[in-house]
């Protein structure tokens, strides 16, 4: 079993690489260690050239499944020689491609999102892919940045932005602490 670090791992990667913000990786160590001998199901929303999931399967190595979906085409190329690893070409937002998710995983330990990055699109794979994330899982949105930009969707000012979204979830929460069991 590899010990290595994700940080280790992600930088011994080769041909397939990743551009994750190295700032990122520290933190998925301690988030993702709990469940680095547990057999999870993960999902990775946006894969580019599929790097990340070379990563993933070494540090996951009891993983059930491993699924990366990216609306390239170019990603249907990718081959990986671990049978754990299934690529899922389209929009993860639309019914068909849902479809092919949940034929090969209908339940999730760790769902992140680095895909378009825009409003519409985190706040959709939100609400279809977070009930499929199994008590005590993980949902990450990375690159939240792109929450504060209009270009993208976002503002602090925008009431339809991911921010405001995932603001108004974080206060239901709050306001109902009492009525919501925490894992």
């Amino acid at each position: 079993m590899s010990k290595l670090s994700i940080e280790e791992i992600h930088k011994q990667n080769i041909g397939k690489v990743s551009d994750k913000w190295s700032s990122y990786l520290a933190v998925y160590d301690e988030l993702f260690e709990k469940y680095r001998i547990e057999k999870l199901s993960l999902l990775e929303i946006g894969v580019q050239n599929g790097g990340s999931l070379e990563t993933w399967k070494t540090f996951f190595e009891n993983a059930s499944a491993l699924i990366g979906c990216d609306i390239d085409k170019l990603c249907g190329n990718l081959r990986y020689d671990d049978s754990r690893v299934h690529v899922v070409v389209g929009d993860v937002n639309h019914s068909n491609t849902f479809d092919k998710i949940i034929n090969i995983s209908d339940s999730l330990d760790i769902v992140i999102d680095d895909g378009s990055h825009q409003t519409n699109d985190i706040i959709s794979s939100f609400l279809i892919y977070f009930p499929l994330v199994k008590p005590g899982g993980v949902y990450v949105i990375e690159d939240t940045h792109t929450l504060y930009w209009d270009k993208w969707g976002g503002g602090i000012l925008n009431e339809f932005s991911a921010y405001s979204f995932l603001k108004n979830l974080l206060m239901l929460s709050i306001s109902n602490f009492g009525k919501i069991k925490f894992q």
